[in-house]
């Protein structure tokens, strides 16, 4: 029955995701817009999300269908160290769990230096939280995220089974950008939720580059970046505001490199680029 059920599951995880995200965001939209609480700066906010969004999709279609899972496969085919059992439920958790850890390292890098922030920052430029701002995420990440997953295959986990993970991952990811959940004092400790979710999303000063992790808040309190709730959060990234398309899709790059010219040799440059953002 296990079996059956994951066949099912990774044959149909994409389309699951993409009507689960569209139903949530047109949801959040119609009943913002019934209850008068839309204004005309959030629907150019939701726009330049979904330009991001779609930006972000055909990249990946790219970069992740066409040559991450290409090698994927291959890799799994030849360079295989062992065969993990797909029948085996406790594989699946074990995978996703490493796949966490990994993730919380990954997107603490993408606070911690400046030529990922470039791009991360896009996701937290939204002056607010909800479905809509969740599906800006920046197309350049396309362009590393894939390849950082070619330990599944070596690891003997089928790569097509890893997408499925992935995708679950990135449906919970989209449930926890929200405010119309409160505090889940239980669930809390565990897991990832929109309480601390929205603290990872605040620029107040308590609350920057905290709460990294994807799914399990394990590794934040582990690695001493948990932060809870208390102060009303406030969002976006300052100064620096993303607030048009064409802003999201370009993301921090024109503005680093330009700082990056100003600083002297190239050894400099790389180690500005390499370096925390101010």
């Amino acid at each position: 029955m296990f079996s059956n059920a994951v066949a099912w599951y990774t044959a149909h995880a994409g389309q699951i995701f993409a009507v689960l995200i569209v139903s949530l965001v047109v949801l959040e939209f119609v009943s913002r817009r019934f209850r008068g609480e839309l204004t005309a700066d959030e629907q150019r906010s939701a726009i330049t999300s979904i330009t991001s969004g779609l930006a972000f999709i055909a990249a990946k279609s790219v970069v992740g269908k066409l040559a991450v899972t290409t090698l994927m496969l291959y890799a799994f085919d030849n360079w295989r160290f062992a065969t993990l059992d797909l029948n085996e439920p406790t594989v699946w958790v074990a995978v996703f769990v490493l796949r966490d850890f990994l993730y919380y390292w990954v997107h603490r890098a993408e606070h911690r230096v400046r030529l990922l922030w470039a791009s991360h920052m896009v996701h937290h430029s939204p002056e607010t939280i909800g479905f809509t701002t969740a599906v800006r995420v920046p197309w350049m990440e396309a362009l590393y995220k894939p390849w950082l997953g070619i330990w599944v295959p070596l690891i003997g986990f089928h790569p097509l089974a890893a997408i499925a993970l992935d995708v679950a991952a990135a449906t919970f990811a989209q449930l926890y950008h929200t405010e119309r959940v409160r505090r889940l004092p239980i669930i809390d400790r565990l897991f990832v939720t929109p309480s601390a979710h929205r603290v990872h999303h605040g620029s107040n000063p308590e609350y920057i580059d905290k709460n990294y992790g994807a799914v399990f808040i394990v590794w934040d309190k582990m690695f001493g970046t948990f932060e809870p709730e208390r102060a009303e959060v406030v969002y976006g990234i300052g100064r620096k505001r993303i607030d048009s398309p064409v802003g999201a899709l370009v993301g921090g790059y024109p503005m680093l490199f330009d700082e990056a010219k100003r600083v002297g040799r190239w050894s400099q440059r790389v180690r500005y680029v390499t370096a925390p953002p101010a």
